[in-house]
This record gives C-alpha cells, structure tokens and sequence, in this order.
C-alpha cells in the first residue's frame, strides 16, 4: 500500500479539536476552533463547504461523535458556561439530524468525564470509553482562572506543574465502560475498562467492535497499545490488545490526535503528536514527563495488515488534532493543528495509489 493525496476544498476556517463523521457522500464537521459553526461538503460535487444548522449547545473541544444512520451524536467535551465563566467538563448531548439539518438535546446528566474519550454505537445504544475526569479538570480549571493565579505568573506556573508532576493512576481518568440506552434515556455502567482510561486515542470502528490506537494516559503521555472491544447482546464480550506501532518502531513514542479511518478496508493512522523522551521520563519517574519538552507533529502514515503496522507514506505536513472521515473514496483527512499551533484549513482524502 503506498498512499496519495487529493485535494478537497478548504475549509473557510481553521479546524482543530472538532469532531466530523460522514453520511451519504456527504462530510460534516464542526464544533472546536470553528465555535458552534456546523460545515457540509458534498462529495459528489466538491464545490465548497455549506454552513449548516449552527450546534445550539456551549461551544466545545474535544467532544465525542458518535456517528449513526442518519446523523450523529455530540456528547461532553469541555467548553465555557456563561455561569461559571471558565472552562469545565460538559455533561450534554445532542442529535444531529442529517435529513432534517436539525439539533436536539439528547441527555444533560452524562454521569462521568467524558472530555476526550470515545464512542460506539450498536443495537439503539451508545457506549463510551475513557475521558478526563471531570472533578479535576474542573478544579484545575477554577484554580487557573482565580484572581489570585491571575495575578500572579509564578504561582500559576507552579500550579500546573504540580498538576503535571503525578503518576498516572492520580488522574483517575474514567476507568468504566458506560452504555446510554437511547430509547429509555438512560445509563449504566456497563463494564470496568480492562486497559488503562485514556483520552485522545484514534478511534477505528468496525460492525462490533471499537478499536483505540494509543491515545494519552496522563497529560504528555502516551499510550503504546493499540486496543479492540467487541459488543453483542448490549454487552461488552471481549477486549483483547492488537499489535502496536511500537512492535515496528521501537522509538515509537505514542500518538495522541492522529487521523483514524479506513482505506481499502484497511486500518490506517495518519499525523498526531507526542513529546520524544516522555516514554524514558516516565519510566524514570519523572512524572511530568513532557516537562521541557517539544511537542513533535508527525507527518508518518501507518497501515495495520492484520499482522503488524507499516509505514506507508507521509502527510503533506506533520499535524494533530483535525478530523478523519472514512469515505468509499479514501480517509478524508480535515483541518488538524500544525506545529505552529494554527488550525488548519486544508482537506484532503488519501487513498491507495
């Protein structure tokens, strides 16, 4: 497998830390550096992206989508209350209707941290895996916004340091499965995660089963596992560990916010970010292992053959954070976070040359 790019329109903003999915040769993006701005592009005619009906929720990054038939749900992320007037985890969620162009609220009592996590749907339920928590993040967030650390550069400093300078297991990030029952409205912790909680991983869905590729496990810190969960019957019943990237790349370091999907019916990861020499820091308990570290954006593209993962080709630039939408076409790969911090407007799909 050796990858191309094609071109697709650009967006009319940046997009990082958003969420899209795909209906009907149809891309829809939104939500993250675009605010509540909703965007439509049809891939059969590939003229410009349509703004559609505007996301009636706080605006938000780093949410859940959860595709469907017909549209897709939106579920946490962490976004800015006029009430609280600083940053927080998000506890709704939304139904985004691709026929009618429509929102509606789904739920307002998600019962745990969702803020980066992962989704899956199946048989009229949703299930949910990883996430901040929810207590902390809130907290920290309170803390930083406080007209004390305000005020005072070398005491926020040492705030988040502080924050940072913890092993993994203090974040206490979601460690249970939930499943929301979409005709009854409710939710139930279904299963304990048997991998460690994390946030950020790339999300690879196949007819049972939700696959995680690596992801952060604290702060700065990545992941290594490549992670399968299958679902009959409303159940969670089985989860096992796919090969990794590291068993190909022994420097391998973890991804956080690659571009996940598909091409040719096969699994491919493009991009994200990690901190070289966090892995080390780590294991020689530097607990704020990307302290003083670089955030590298990575330009390699891998494929998993069903075997191992190999490095295909590589990304018109290294970048993070956008959204990849599996399409009959190739991975449409949307926006994302350059090194320089600036959300991106390209679009391409890469598919097999």
């Amino acid at each position: 497998m050796n990858m191309q790019f094609s071109p697709l329109p650009s967006l009319p903003s940046g997009l990082k830390n958003g969420v899209g999915f795909g209906h009907q040769n149809r891309l829809y993006v939104g939500l993250g550096s675009l605010g509540n701005k909703w965007l439509m592009l049809d891939l059969n005619e590939q003229q410009s992206w349509q703004e559609k009906s505007a996301f009636p929720g706080v605006a938000r990054n780093d949410a859940v989508c959860v595709p469907v038939e017909g549209g897709c749900y939106v579920f946490s992320g962490a976004g800015t209350t006029p009430e609280l007037g600083y940053t927080t985890v998000l506890v709704d969620g939304y139904y985004y209707d691709c026929a009618q162009d429509s929102w509606s609220l789904v739920t307002d009592d998600i019962p745990v941290g969702l803020l980066g996590g992962a989704g899956f749907a199946m048989d009229d339920n949703l299930y949910f895996v990883g996430g901040y928590n929810k207590a902390q993040f809130d907290g920290l967030m309170a803390q930083l916004s406080s007209p004390e650390l305000a005020a005072d550069a070398d005491l926020k400093q040492a705030t988040l340091v502080e924050f940072m300078s913890r092993p993994i297991e203090a974040y206490q990030w979601n460690e249970m499965i939930y499943r929301f029952d979409l005709s009854a409205k409710q939710w139930q912790p279904l299963a304990e995660n048997p991998f460690q909680a994390n946030c950020g991983a790339g999300v690879l869905r196949r007819q049972d089963s939700l696959i995680l590729v690596e992801g952060e496990v604290k702060p700065g810190l990545r992941s290594l596992h490549t992670k399968q969960l299958r679902f009959a019957a409303s159940q969670l019943v089985e989860t096992s560990y796919l090969p990794a990237i590291v068993e190909s790349d022994s420097q391998h370091e973890g991804l956080a916010g690659a571009f996940c999907g598909e091409v040719d019916a096969m699994p491919i990861v493009a991009g994200g970010a990690y901190f070289v020499g966090s892995q080390n820091n780590y294991r020689s308990e530097q607990f704020y292992s990307h302290q003083g570290l670089t955030k590298t954006f990575t330009d390699d593209i891998w494929c998993f053959d069903g075997n191992r993962w190999q490095r295909v080709g590589k990304m018109p630039q290294g970048c993070a954070y956008g959204v990849a939408i599996t399409t009959p076409h190739g991975l449409a790969i949307i926006g994302g976070e350059s090194s320089q911090g600036e959300a991106l407007c390209d679009s391409h799909l890469c598919l097999n040359s």
